[in-house]
């Protein structure tokens, strides 16, 4: 029987993120179990990895902004010097069918909290990005109704938002956790939680190894409710892991860079650049686009035909150069809904000694280095560079649900 201070359960880039941070805070023997064979298997390796910094509560924008200063200087924040993952500075455009109040009222938003932010009109957006149509007209993706453009009023532009390499940062937060000394242990599924009482003691992995442990953090993603049940520990919230679909398209010369990342309401779908420009990547910013439950174990992993058919046209409706021709591909990851406020819960449970970071919502890339260190500084009481001063109650277990503008990714 192996004996540690802490098991952190699940090695993506939330699990990858809390263990490094307890580990580079001397907290003892840190070990990180992880179900999958390699990093990047669940929610991560399927992420969008956009990082930006647009939310409805000030405190999730600061959250955020806080993330984006760590991701755009990942090798000190990781320690590593050449880090596998890099931040893709393209910015990015909120076309959202605002007015010019709605808008300013967006830019002060951010403002307020530190970030960076101004109001475009089409005018503005022309000049920045010449490949993308400034039509603000909701388009029918049906084809049934018949689409006359009218000029946008205003875009919000946030030039410091971009994306990185959501592998890669999983696998930099892996080696800075080892580096400091923690263990990450792949192929290691927990079976049972052990338990005295009300308190949690340690976990039994399928291999046979039992590892004794006063403090284990549920990391573990689409599988956190099978992990809550183990421990005992009724959160109270309904996260549903949730099939996910994005798509990838070959950009060719005839649609002109650059190319930032979009929401696009008047579509339904966000894009970014992807593969050094050379592809285009596109989802869905819409509710129903996110709603189909599935067990972890098994969904399908490809995107749908209907799915693909359907945002292409929206994405040909934004980028009027991108021609008829080219494959489609796409895949299909994981959310974990919390359908209550789509915001992450974090802290410690009702069961002593059992922590969580559960129901990120589609958020958990960008939160995921303040997570890490949310997590660490509220265990150890230790405060380091780049952490966070927004509270760990804010995203308590017993909290009131926050109110979002919306119950999606945009929230």
């Amino acid at each position: 029987m192996e004996e540690a201070e802490v098991v952190v359960i699940g090695g993506g880039i939330i699990g990858s993120a809390i263990g490094f941070q307890l580990a580079v805070r001397d907290f003892g023997r840190v070990v990180i179990v992880e179900r999958g064979a390699g990093p990047g298997e669940g929610s991560t390796g399927a992420s969008s990895s956009i990082v930006r910094t647009l939310y409805s509560r000030p405190e999730t924008v600061r959250m955020a902004l806080h993330g984006q200063a760590a991701y755009r200087n990942w090798a000190e924040f990781t320690g590593i010097e050449q880090p596998r993952s890099r931040f893709h500075s393209v910015g990015m455009l909120w076309m959202m069918g605002y007015g010019n109040a709605e808008a300013s009222t967006a830019r002060d938003r951010l403002i307020d909290q530190g970030g960076r932010a101004e109001v475009l009109d089409a005018a503005g957006v022309h000049t920045l990005f010449p490949a993308l149509s400034t039509c603000a007209e909701p388009f029918d993706l049906s084809g049934r109704i018949p689409h006359t453009c009218r000029p946008l009023e205003a875009a919000l532009f946030e030039p410091d938002a971009g994306f990185a390499d959501p592998t890669g940062a999983n696998q930099d937060l892996i080696e800075a956790a080892r580096r400091e000394g923690a263990e990450v242990l792949f192929r290691a599924e927990v079976e049972a939680v052990r338990k005295e009482g009300n308190r949690v003691t340690g976990v039994d992995l399928a291999d046979g190894r039992t590892i004794r442990a006063p403090l284990i953090v549920n990391a573990g993603g689409p599988w956190c409710n099978r992990l809550n049940d183990m421990a005992g520990a009724r959160l109270g919230w309904t996260i549903n892991p949730t099939r996910v679909q994005v798509g990838y398209r070959l950009r060719p010369a005839e649609v002109p860079e650059p190319i930032p990342v979009v929401a696009d309401a008047t579509t339904g779908i966000y894009f970014r650049p992807e593969a050094s420009g050379q592809q285009i990547l596109f989802g869905s910013v819409l509710a129903e686009d996110e709603s189909e439950q599935v067990d972890p174990d098994h969904y399908k992993t490809g995107a749908d035909a209907a799915f693909l058919d359907s945002k292409i046209h929206a994405l040909h409706h934004r980028l009027p150069d991108l021609p008829y021709r080219g494959t489609l591909t796409g895949i299909a990851g994981l959310y974990s809904i919390n359908e209550e406020d789509v915001h992450p819960i974090l802290g410690p449970t009702a069961v002593e000694g059992w922590w969580v970071a559960n129901g990120f919502s589609g958020h958990g890339f960008k939160l995921a280095p303040m997570v890490g260190s949310m997590m660490a500084r509220a265990i150890t009481g230790v405060t380091r560079p780049f952490d966070t001063d927004v509270p760990i109650s804010f995203f308590g277990v017993d909290r009131t649900p926050l109110t979002v503008h919306e119950k999606n990714v945009l929230a």
